[in-house]
């Protein structure tokens, strides 16, 4: 099996907190010896953008639940 971001993420997902905490901590140590161009206006309006779509995902699934569980 290939590593992709997603299956890397998924695994992510699986682990316990504190070994998420570990890994992300790594990731950010990593992260910030790149030589990484600083981001865009439009490309963080595209990120604030994707945010806001999962966000109003997650939102309308949690009124649905809570519509389901007055029924």
């Amino acid at each position: 099996m290939q590593a992709t971001p997603q299956n890397i993420l998924e695994a992510f997902n699986q682990l316990p907190e504190i070994e998420k905490h570990v890994i992300a901590s790594e990731i950010i140590k990593q992260v910030a010896l790149l030589d990484i161009p600083p981001l865009t206006d439009a490309a963080l309006t595209e990120i604030a953008d994707a945010l806001f779509v999962e966000h109003d995902k997650i939102e309308t699934t949690d009124n649905i639940d809570r519509k389901r569980n007055k029924l």
